[in-house]
C-alpha cells in the first residue's frame, strides 16, 4: 500500500484525488442493476451510483460525516459521507463544489 495521505492516531486514509464519475441507475447493466434488488425496476433509473475499484456503490449505502469530533475533523480533506466494510475500514466520499458529474474516493484504515 501507498503512502497515507492523512495519518493520525491510527487512523490511514488513503487515495489519488483522482475524479470518479457519478452514474445513475439507468446507465447500469442489467447485471450491475442486479446487485441493488432493493430498488425496483423504476426507483433504480434516478438512483445515483459511482464504480471504485471493480466495486458499484449506491450512495444510499452512505451516513453523512458530521466533521465535528469526528476521527476525520482534522484531515485536510473535507468528506461529506462514509461507508464500513468492517469495524475498522471503509470508503470515504468527498463532493466537489460546483461538480455534480463527480466525486473524489477515499479508503480509510484505522
Amino acid at each position: 500500500m501507498s503512502k497515507p495521505l492523512f495519518e493520525k492516531d491510527g487512523l490511514k486514509i488513503f487515495g489519488n484525488n483522482h475524479l470518479v464519475p457519478i452514474m445513475y441507475g439507468f446507465e447500469l447493466s442489467d447485471k450491475e442493476k442486479k446487485e441493488f434488488d432493493y430498488y425496483d425496476d423504476e426507483e433504480i433509473l434516478d438512483q445515483m451510483f459511482f464504480r471504485y475499484k471493480g466495486q458499484m456503490y449506491d450512495f444510499g449505502e452512505f451516513m453523512r460525516v458530521d466533521l465535528k469530533n469526528s476521527p476525520f475533523e482534522e484531515c485536510p480533506i473535507k468528506f461529506h459521507g462514509h461507508h464500513s466494510d468492517s469495524f475498522f475500514s471503509g470508503i470515504l466520499i468527498s463532493w466537489i463544489d460546483g461538480d455534480d458529474e463527480n466525486i473524489k474516493v477515499y479508503r480509510y484504515y484505522s
